[in-house]
């Protein structure tokens, strides 16, 4: 009875022995099956970006090889159309270019000329407008009368008249207007001052130049609005009528208003209205 407990004790433990064992050994395999599993990913990946890098580099490898095919091919093929004669095409092709080149120019050139053109228009057109008045007197101008009164003393140059102040008969080279001191005097044509001089006899005196060698000459003048140079356009102010000079105290303040043509006195009177 004894010895079949020992004997059962000892079976036992047994037992219990070897499904440790087993169960160790069970434990030992599942792990390692899950590492070689872990590990499997690990170098399937790898393999993967080693595939992949050695295709991209491929790939490029590739791309280079075909360009340069093509490029041979290019090459080959212009080769060919000079060989078959289809270098006259291309020479066609330069000279069409030439002619696109050669027209553009043209249209270039069209453009500045017409910028040049339309630029003198221009200028032209500033200098008519900075122009001054004609200067072209003739016998057919008309002048207008450079202030407004009587002719205190008539021109005559074929037989003598009287001067009051002077109480004297003689030849007389212009007319004598009487005017108001201080009243405006006008240009009776365009011309250009061509002396300023103080006279004696006719005070602060004018000489224009009309034109065609014809002159006016103002005198008895003071504050003059013009110089010598300038130019003075029909009905501007020249100058006011000042004191008279001791010559022409008795006739009074006047305008003395002479023409000559050619350095010959002529009758103001006629180109008057």
């Amino acid at each position: 009875m004894r010895k079949n407990r020992t004997a059962k004790f000892i079976f036992n433990g047994a037992l219990l022995a070897v499904a440790a064992v087993l169960g160790v050994t069970a434990y030992q395999s599942a792990s390692k099956k899950e590492h070689i599993q872990e590990v499997l990913p690990l170098e399937s990946t790898k393999e993967e970006n080693l595939a992949e890098t050695d295709g991209g580099e491929n790939a490029d490898s590739l791309a280079e090889v075909g360009t340069n095919l093509v490029e041979a091919d290019m090459d080959g093929v212009a080769g060919n159309e000079i060989l078959n004669g289809n270098s006259i095409d291309s020479a066609a092709s330069t000279d069409s270019l030439d002619g696109l080149s050669s027209a553009a120019d043209a249209g270039s050139n069209g453009i500045y000329n017409s910028a040049d053109i339309g630029e003198s228009a221009s200028v032209n057109a500033q200098v008519s407008l900075h122009k001054g008045p004609e200067i072209n007197f003739s016998e057919d101008t008309l002048m207008e009368w450079p202030v407004s009164g009587h002719v205190l003393i008539d021109y005559s140059m074929d037989q003598s008249v009287y001067f009051p102040t002077l109480d004297q008969y003689k030849l007389s080279p212009a007319i004598a207007v009487q005017a108001v001191e201080g009243a405006p005097v006008v240009s009776a044509v365009n011309g250009t001052v061509y002396s300023i001089e103080n006279d004696a006899q006719t005070g602060t005196t004018v000489t224009m130049e009309l034109g065609n060698g014809y002159q006016a000459i103002y005198g008895q003048l003071t504050d003059l609005d013009v110089a010598e140079g300038d130019t003075v356009t029909k009905g501007s102010i020249i100058g006011y009528i000042a004191s008279p000079t001791k010559y022409y105290s008795e006739e009074g303040s006047n305008l003395y208003f002479a023409m000559k043509k050619d350095g010959e006195p002529i009758d103001p009177i006629v180109y008057l209205p």
